[in-house]
């Protein structure tokens, strides 16, 4: 309805309403992002005039005042805009679908001009919509531009309370810096615009000291760089400006408003570093001891970093000369946990701690190991110890990182520890646990059977399709012990020869029936082949012999060999020059080896895994050619049933390919 003139005013104060109630979503045809629609200026969606369009947008301020405002922001110019158009009415006077509105260049500076005087208009006044509207200030025409600057600089903004006129402050602040960081992109406003509006943001700059400087330990100091480049050099500068800030707090409220700072900050612990650098040693007695212990997040960040500063400026000096012997356990733990993880550090926990020494290993943060700088093998040892084993698999992937050999009774006792600790999730890292079993694999010396258990408590995390780490000794395991596949194998299927019961698994035997079918599900390394790629005919076919026999018995028979007949893909072609080896082709030829070949060309499905579908279907006829070629490769050799079921392949890669053709000409057609 918006593209007739007459409707055109009613319908925008319409979907203004709408707006209000709208609970937000992520669909595009949203009622404010309609409204933008119709009114963009370089590709307006309605066959209205230029004025009857401000008309409307007069209207909606007035109607519906927060609609108004938020879609004069949209209309404002930006680099970042895009319209897929609107909906063009199909009966009530139709629009042409080739209608293409037509937006000359002074039509469209006009538009600009006129909604960015509305929105600065709109502004005046509230600090509010003023901070929102800073930030598009780079887009705004001249004329709106200095109107812009003056109303900022107007005395009823001015004269308002620093608090409420903080965010204003703090978004023309941002804007300049992002402008002199990127000066040499085409958005960039020039020097002296900058100028203006830094003269600007210095009237509106607060005097209080915490509102003023709190900026600088609300983000980090990288928001801060003006250049690209000379990071450390930027880096430097930032630490200074802050040390100064904290001067400059200090000599407005003294400690109490250094503390009122922390709690108003994302950042509380860059306050209490800057302090440690320069207050005067008798701001310690206001932290220490009487602060250790506490329950506010902020104010313990903000100790932490206290204590961080001091050290790096006073280093032992400052630490050991505050009587410590004479603060309670915790206070003491909690004081060295804040300080570096040094060897000079565990000295004093086992002097200070002694038979209390857990008390400091429980509140060690590791969640960066790259911070210990001591003996990280006795950190180890401390962790297991004392109960965070996922706080040592960090300090064991640190180890591996540096390419140093792991050691694998600490790493194996870590990783099964693991499992049942009381550690958050988030304190071990999935990536290291998984690094840390490949390590363990190639691990010579490593207790295989110990690395197997450790594979299967972490199964689910392995795989090809994950980390491409895989339960490499499990494998080995199936591969070399029929009793192991056959154990497996009935952890997941019932034996035909029992009855099925109506009772519930409980939730530990669907972990382990989970974890067997998983194992199976990815084992590709087939009974008889040796770790350097050869081939113990001999060993297959005995191993086979005793799968039989015990399934045979259990009742899992046809499921057994469906599963073997799956890993036998992964055989090694044949000394000959076949492509498969013979002793495998002579089992899978077998009369009584169907279900064997059944498995065998379901995996063959499967390996193919995930796919794009050319439309031509010539993925599907190559791989038709290779299973006739590899049938004929069988069937001159003698295995005739194999060769069979490799013909009834390819004949359904022929028919998947004309299905394919055949579809993609369909779509084409309607």
């Amino acid at each position: 309805m918006a593209w007739d003139e007459q409707s055109l005013v009613g319908v925008s104060v319409l979907l203004g309403k709408l707006a209000l109630h709208d609970p937000g979503g992520n669909w595009a045809n949203r009622p404010s992002n309609s409204l933008t629609t119709i009114f963009l200026p370089w590709f307006p969606q309605t066959r209205a005039s230029i004025e009857k369009r401000k008309v409307a947008v007069q209207t909606l301020g007035k109607e519906v005042p927060a609609a108004a405002w938020k879609l004069l922001l949209s209309l404002l110019p930006s680099t970042h805009q895009m319209s897929h158009g609107a909906h063009k009415p199909d009966w009530r006077d139709p629009v042409p679908d080739n209608w293409k509105p037509e937006v000359i260049s002074e039509e469209y500076l006009d538009q600009v001009q006129y909604y960015s005087t509305l929105a600065v208009d709109s502004a005046e006044g509230d600090v509010v919509k003023l901070a929102e509207l800073v930030t598009h200030t780079g887009n705004l025409p001249k004329p709106s531009f200095e109107k812009l600057l003056s109303v900022l600089a107007a005395k009823s903004i001015l004269e308002k309370p620093e608090q409420e006129r903080l965010p204003l402050w703090e978004n023309l602040i941002e804007f300049v810096l992002q402008h002199r960081r990127f000066a040499d992109a085409q958005w960039a406003l020039n020097s002296a615009l900058l100028v203006q509006i830094e003269d600007v943001s210095k009237a509106l700059a607060p005097k209080n000291p915490i509102y003023l400087h709190h900026r600088l330990f609300d983000n980090h100091a990288s928001d801060f760089y003006e250049e690209n480049g000379n990071w450390q050099e930027q880096d430097k500068r930032i630490q200074l400006r802050r040390q100064e800030a904290i001067k400059k707090v200090l000599l407005f409220g003294g400690f109490d408003a250094v503390i009122e700072l922390a709690g108003k900050v994302k950042f509380p612990s860059d306050v209490g570093i800057s302090l440690g650098l320069v207050a005067e040693n008798k701001i310690d007695a206001e932290i220490l001891p009487g602060l250790l212990i506490t329950d506010t997040p902020a104010l313990k960040q903000f100790v932490s970093g206290f204590i961080w500063g001091r050290f790096r400026a006073q280093v032992w000096t400052w630490a050991d000369n505050f009587g410590a012997k004479s603060w309670t356990c915790p206070q003491i733990s909690q004081f060295l946990a804040w300080l570096p993880a040094t060897d000079e550090t565990w000295k004093r926990v086992i002097s200070l701690l002694g038979s209390h020494e857990r008390e400091y290993w429980t509140l060690i943060s590791v969640g960066n190991p790259y911070q210990i700088e001591g003996d990280l093998i006795y950190a180890i040892d401390k962790l297991l110890e004392y109960g965070r084993p996922k706080a040592a698999i960090g300090c064991l992937s640190r180890i591996l990182h540096d390419k140093k050999p792991v050691d694998p009774v600490r790493t194996t006792k870590a990783l099964l520890a693991a499992l049942s600790s009381d550690e958050p999730n988030y304190a071990m890292n999935t990536h290291d646990a998984v690094g840390l079993i490949k390590a363990l694999q190639d691990t010579k010396d490593s207790d295989k059977e110990a690395v197997s258990l450790v594979e299967w408590a972490y199964l689910q995390g392995l795989g090809r399709e994950y980390h491409n780490v895989t339960p490499k000794i499990l494998e080995q395991k199936l591969a070399s012990d029929p009793k192991f596949f056959c154990e497996i194998l009935r952890l997941i299927y019932r034996s035909k020869k029992i009855p099925k019961s109506d009772e519930a698994p409980t939730e530990q035997k669907k972990q382990v029936a989970s974890n067997a079918y998983r194992l199976l599900s990815e084992w590709q390394t087939p009974p008889g082949l040796g770790a350097d790629g050869s081939f113990d005919a001999d060993h297959f076919k005995q191993w086979l012999k005793i799968i039989k026999e015990e399934c045979e018995e259990s009742g899992h028979i046809e499921v057994a060999l469906t599963q073997v007949g799956a890993v036998l893909l992964y055989s090694p072609p044949d000394i000959s020059g076949l492509w498969i080896n013979k002793a495998v082709a002579e089992e899978l030829n077998k009369s009584d080896a169907e279900d064997m070949r059944n498995g065998f060309r379901t995996e063959i499905y499967n390996s193919r895994g995930v796919h794009w579908v050319d439309p031509t279907g010539k993925p599907e006829l190559e791989l038709a050619a290779k299973y006739k070629k590899q049938a004929d490769d069988v069937e001159n050799a003698g295995y005739q049933r194999l060769a069979d079921t490799l013909k009834a392949l390819s004949k359904s890669y022929e028919r998947d390919a004309q299905r394919v053709v055949s579809e993609h000409k369909t779509e084409g057609s309607e």
